[in-house]
């Protein structure tokens, strides 16, 4: 009885593992704050910062005196963080955010902002082009226009010098995978980074995105390249663990899923999806403290109540 239980358990786990890991909408507890600097180091005050998750997110927010800005309300998962002003590149990041995380577990975005000046862009009739065409492509990200904001921007790259084209790449990357354009994302990435070997978004992007794609091994070589700080991306990590279940390696999806909760230790999903392993792979005690570590972090989560479901029957055998 008990086996035949186990059984239909695991294989209700496999088809949650096997749906997609991102939340639905964008409301949550979290919260996430950054700051904005020059190339000079100096503080930007009045940059717009706009996050969005799976193209939907809370209103814009402003850079202060010192260049600082924070939003709450936000919910666990991948988000997007486009930081852009007048005069300046734009500059898009990716972020994962853990609504549960405290203190000095929450991330702290540092983004710094080519002036357009600065970045190579003259006074001449081509430069003013140049620049009017990034606002332009700034824009149309704040509405969301992301097949608009890819034709603005590809129009304004041949005007660039080489580290701004990079970064402008890496956006029409970003927008290229919002609307499932996978190998011109991938291209362009690779554009960037001939242009920007070391540029870090570049690199974080790429890895991540063929990691969802399934090219682990390629993966693995952009992501060598990040600082060493940066190479053990819990985001990977966890899709990987994934992935390593859904092929029945249960002992190799622990060990991926344990990597990245060493990377983001308050992270419940991360809990969850290794509970799910570990009770896969029959360590039913161990699979019970990852259910219970979930409901400690996240008691009022969307999964805290099938987490004490699996608790509760682990600890009855």
């Amino acid at each position: 009885m008990s086996y035949r239980i186990r059984i239909a358990t695991v294989g209700i786990a496999g088809l949650l593992l096997a749906s997609v890991l991102s939340a639905q909408g964008w409301a949550g507890r979290g919260r996430l704050s950054g700051t904005v600097e020059d190339s000079e180091g100096e503080s930007v005050q009045g940059a717009t910062v706009k996050l969005t998750m799976d193209g939907a997110g809370p209103d814009e927010v402003q850079t202060d005196r010192r260049g600082r800005w924070a939003k709450g309300g936000l919910r666990s998962g991948d988000w997007v963080v486009l930081v852009s002003k007048t005069g300046f590149v734009p500059t898009e990041h990716a972020v994962t955010i853990n609504e549960y995380a405290t203190g000095a577990d929450r991330p702290v975005l540092k983004t710094q902002l080519r002036q357009a000046e600065g970045a190579g862009l003259t006074d001449d009739a081509g430069a003013q082009a140049a620049r009017a065409l990034l606002e332009q492509g700034n824009g149309l990200l704040a509405v969301e226009d992301f097949e608009g904001a890819i034709t603005v921007f590809s129009e304004a790259l041949p005007s660039l010098p080489d580290g701004a084209r990079a970064s402008v790449l890496v956006i029409i990357a970003q927008n290229q995978i919002r609307l499932e354009r996978d190998d011109e994302a991938i291209a362009n990435l690779e554009k960037a980074l001939d242009l920007a070997p070391e540029n870090v978004d570049a690199l974080r992007l790429m890895s991540r995105r063929l990691t969802a794609l399934g090219r682990s091994e390629e993966a693995q070589r952009y992501l060598a390249r990040l600082p060493e700080d940066l190479q053990a991306d819990p985001e990977i990590l966890l899709r990987e663990g994934v992935d390593l279940y859904n092929q029945n390696d249960f002992e190799g999806a622990v060990e991926k899923l344990t990597a990245a909760i060493e990377g983001e230790p308050d992270w419940a999903d991360a809990y969850y999806y290794r509970g799910l392993a570990r009770m896969a792979a029959g360590l039913n005690e161990a699979a019970a403290e990852d259910f219970r570590k979930l409901l400690e972090l996240a008691p009022d989560g969307e999964r805290a109540e099938e987490a004490k479901q699996f608790a509760e029957y682990l600890e009855s055998l």
